[in-house]
């Protein structure tokens, strides 16, 4: 049943179909079936409380709730909308009844304002008590209350390290109660964030210890390929695992080719264009929907393209107020369409909508499906399409749509043993509490479980007795778990904040003369105060956004051979903007670059490197390994849980220092954070794969001299030069035959 806008249509495709702006240009279309949830009954010891909310469980519902009443570390792998909450909302009302505490995390603050709301009505129709937020967005008068009275605290990570840890004498009545540890969104907890909230879990079980708590850990996750051993290594505890595929609608999946402007088709309309008149077409059509991009400027461009007063950018960037006034306009109905970046992506309740648009793949099939779940959550015919993008990862799944329906779902990745973060965390638990030597040490007599995995970092504590303490006055101010910290506060014209930028953001998007988008809006960036970590905007009426050019280098300091002659090391990397080019609105044509001076950002780092064969001239090495480079980069989300922007790459046509691996042309991928968080390492046991796939895309691309669907790439930091497609090509052929064959799917 399509929505009541669409009466008298057969379709979703058929309304698109009879609009001249999207005629013929439907390439891809599948109606994938709803498989609805059946009710069961149920008699286990949570029954009273189903009962008494008037709640019938699913089958798959029980099933977690049979799991958690036998003690059990349970985490939950089911689909968008499969009712997860409930699984977790039910056991910690019953705990709150009898006295027990639970501590409920998000990725996100907004999530758990929204789950908030949920619960507190759950709560109060049982005659429960308890229930508080605390975030940094929690009154103090609130704060103090859900000390003293709090029986479930909805939170998130980086509040349980700024706010709860640090202070856990204020908290110990709670901690010494807790029975249930909740971690909602799990698959949120990858990459660099993912490792610094395994540290702070190992943390917040330890003090549990500590105050006599043992608590049973629920956690809720997309589906993920390696969803029991992600919990696992965020806890360092044993866990059950339980999947199941819901759908509470029909969804019609379509892609949507962006309009050639060639014969050939080899030149398209820009994606950001064809999802602008998407977001007209869907509010004009009385639709209500998300528009999904991968970066906030495109998502400030759909905005300002669609040109319609119910088209409205959002965004992470924005204060937590503008967010909420945005999420109620959707729901109301005030606004129609919400173009955003992965923001919206986490399940905050906007109510039902009709449509997701995904511009350009996002990075997974994980993602690809948590975004396409935002709608259909009721019983009305949903939407999905997707506009790939000029991108080499959108033109891999361009050619074979049929593998967005089939392909399993990535890993995720987080790595507690990271060099760089986990001694900052060692140092804050110390702070908590000394640590003895088998709180660290794995697998000693008297080890009280989770430990914290790197003792080589030991050595930066004091001894005093057999107990540690660190020297740092403040350990947890030297820790940002989001980017690479030393947050910048953006100011608008009149000294209004609007947003915040971590540092390498700050450079790369507000630098002097950036043309910064803000709520559809433009504003030119007056200037940067590094010391006082501030961003001064002022309103511009220019023409013209802008984007940077940056210098990399890359200093190796050792490697490990991984086969197939590809080697994994320790790095670091330095980085500086050094300028900026204007770009005209909708035609993305240079009018011109300028200079910048701005500091250096260095941190160590993993890569992975490679020497590809000589197996062009010389003349033709630079262009070849920097447009190969480019593919491979545009791939690796194909064999990794990781977006395009937390990897990088830099090639030398010749290394300029001694490497284990020897000397000659060398291509560098490497993680964009501090430390690494592996996403190199597993590429680099994909590799053949992952080469194959380069090969496979260079040659059905139809451009003859590169284009952003093989070899450019929105990220190279001197705008695309010296790229060699051909060249690029030929070192692809010689690459995978020296490669065992196997398949990618």
């Amino acid at each position: 049943m399509l929505p009541e806008a669409l009466r008298g249509w057969e379709s979703y495709r058929d309304w698109l179909e009879a609009n001249p702006e999207f005629r013929g240009r439907i390439v891809f279309a599948r109606t994938l079936p709803q498989i609805p949830p059946k009710t069961v009954p149920y008699q286990g010891v949570f029954a009273g409380v189903l009962e008494a909310l008037g709640l019938k469980p699913f089958a798959h519902q029980k099933e977690a709730l049979k799991a958690i009443e036998e003690g059990k570390n349970v985490v939950m792998a089911y689909s968008t909308a499969a009712g997860k909450s409930l699984a977790f909302q039910v056991p910690v009302l019953k705990a709150a009844l009898e006295g027990g505490t639970s501590l409920l995390l998000f990725p996100t603050k907004a999530l758990a304002h929204d789950q908030l709301r949920r619960l507190k009505a759950m709560a109060e129709a049982l005659g429960a008590k308890g229930v508080y937020p605390y975030d940094g967005d929690t009154r103090a008068d609130l704060r103090r209350k859900a000390k003293q009275e709090g029986l479930v605290l909805l939170s998130n990570p980086d509040m349980l390290h700024f706010g709860l840890l640090p202070r856990h004498g204020e908290f110990a009545s709670f901690l010494s109660r807790l029975r249930y540890l909740v971690l909602d969104e799990l698959h949120a907890y990858r990459g660099v964030f993912g490792t610094h909230v395994a540290l702070v879990l190992f943390r917040l079980l330890r003090l549990a210890r500590h105050y006599g708590a043992n608590p049973q850990v629920i956690a809720a996750s997309a589906t993920i390929g390696n969803a029991r051993e992600h919990a696992e290594a965020l806890t360092g505890l044993s866990f059950v695992e339980l999947r199941e595929e819901v759908a509470r609608s029909e969804r019609e999946v379509l892609v949507l080719l962006p309009k050639p402007l060639d014969a050939k088709g080899e030149r398209r309309r820009s994606p950001l264009l064809e999802a602008a008149y998407l977001a007209r077409a869907l509010a004009e059509g009385g639709l209500r929907g998300i528009i999904f991009t991968n970066a906030r400027k495109s998502a400030e461009l759909i905005a300002r393209y669609a040109a319609h007063p119910r088209v409205r950018p959002y965004r992470a960037g924005y204060t937590a107020k503008e967010r909420r006034r945005l999420e109620e306009a959707l729901k109301s109905g005030e606004v129609r369409v919400l173009v955003s970046t992965s923001a919206l992506e986490l399940g905050v309740d906007i109510g039902e909508l009709d449509a997701v648009v995904l511009v350009g793949y996002p990075g997974s099939i994980s993602a690809f499906w948590q975004r396409a779940g935002r709608a259909g959550r009721g019983r009305r015919r949903a939407l999905v399409v997707y506009i790939p993008r000029e991108d080499p990862l959108d033109e891999y799944f361009l050619h074979r749509p049929e593998l967005l329906l089939r392909t399993p779902p990535e890993v995720a990745v987080a790595d507690p043993k990271n060099p760089v973060l986990c001694p900052l965390h060692l140092h804050a638990a110390a702070w908590e509490k000394p640590l003895s030597r088998e709180e660290v040490h794995p697998g000693q007599a008297g080890s009280p479980g989770p430990f914290i995995p790197c003792p080589e970092a030991l050595a930066e504590l004091r001894e005093k007795e057999g107990r540690y303490y660190t020297p740092k006055r403040h350990p947890h101010r030297d820790l940002t778990l989001r980017g690479l910290g030393n947050t910048f506060t953006l100011k608008g014209p009149d000294g209004e904040v609007l947003g915040y930028l971590d540092e390498r953001q700050a450079y790369w998007e507000a630098h002097p003369g950036a043309i910064y988008l803000h709520g559809g809006e433009s504003f030119l960036v007056r200037n940067i105060d590094p010391e006082r970590r501030e961003i001064w905007l002022l309103p511009a009426l220019e023409d013209h956004y802008t984007e940077p050019r940056a210098e990399t280098d890359l200093e190796v300091l050792s490697g490990e051979a991984m086969g197939h002659g590809v080697w994994v090391g320790k790095v670091v990397l330095r980085e500086r903007v050094v300028a900026y080019v204007k770009k005209r609105f909708f035609t993305g044509s240079i009018l011109e670059e300028v200079p910048l001076e701005l500091p250096e950002i260095s941190f160590p780092t993993e890569a992975l490197w490679f020497h590809p064969p000589l197996v062009i001239p010389f003349q033709q090495i630079p262009g070849g390994i920097h447009a190969l480079e480019h593919t491979l980069i545009g791939l690796l989300p194909l064999f990794v849980l990781a977006e395009r922007q937390d990897i990088g790459g830099i090639s030398y046509p010749s290394y300029p220092r001694p490497l284990p691996s020897g000397g000659g042309p060398t291509i560098f991928i490497y993680d964009g954070y501090p430390g690494g968080v592996g996403y190199v390492r597993q590429a680099a046991r994909r590799f053949p794969e992952w080469v194959r796939s380069a090969l496979e895309l260079l040659k059905a691309c139809p451009c003859e001299e590169g284009c952003p669907r093989c070899i450019l790439s929105p990220k190279c930091g001197n705008g695309n030069q010296y790229l060699d497609k051909k060249a690029a090509l030929m070192l692809a052929a010689s690459l995978t035959l020296s490669l065992p064959q196997r398949t990618l799917h």
